[in-house]
């Protein structure tokens, strides 16, 4: 005879596996492009936030050559590190873990700069390391590759490689 308490427990139990089943095949459809623009839509403007032109036209453009550069610097990364990164920007573009992991209701492209530099911060200096990567690969990718560009390396008192 089946008791109530493990009648329950197998219930709990049986929707749980449900729900991650249903999440992992939702995840597995969706577009890694479009929830990696998702993402970057409102990280690049965060992470770059001093370095950017103040001029509307020149921001949008500027944001939009360093998401170019953060996905050129994507391609050239080895196909594990690829979907590793298509599986963390899968994570944030979803709606539940987006709000689970960056405490954000709405999408990272209507977050705004202050909202989002929030949520980099409190990763960066996160218990968990999980959440610490999360921020220095993000960090890292789009810092990166802004400042792989000449152009931008006046900005941080670089005058580029030794000349020989």
């Amino acid at each position: 005879m089946v008791r109530r308490r493990t009648f329950l427990k197998l219930g709990l139990a049986g929707g749980a596996l449900l729900a991650a089943g249903g999440a992992a095949s939702w995840l597995a459809v969706r577009d890694p492009v479009s929830n990696r623009r998702e993402v970057l839509a409102g990280v690049v403007p965060a992470i770059l936030d001093g370095a950017l032109p103040a001029d509307a036209a020149q921001r949008a453009a500027a944001i939009g050559q360093a998401t170019a550069a953060v996905e050129a610097a994507i391609a050239a990364l080895s196909p594990a590190a690829q979907d590793e990164l298509a599986q963390l920007f899968a994570l944030l573009a979803l709606a539940p873990t987006r709000l689970a992991l960056a405490g954000l209701a709405q999408p990272w492209r209507e977050a705004g700069v202050a909202e989002v530099s929030a949520v980099l911060q409190r990763w960066r200096t996160h218990r968990l390391e999980l959440l610490q990567s999360a921020y220095h690969a993000l960090h890292d990718l789009v810092a990166g590759s802004w400042y792989a560009e000449p152009a931008h390396w006046a900005a941080i008192g670089y005058d580029g490689p030794p000349r020989l």
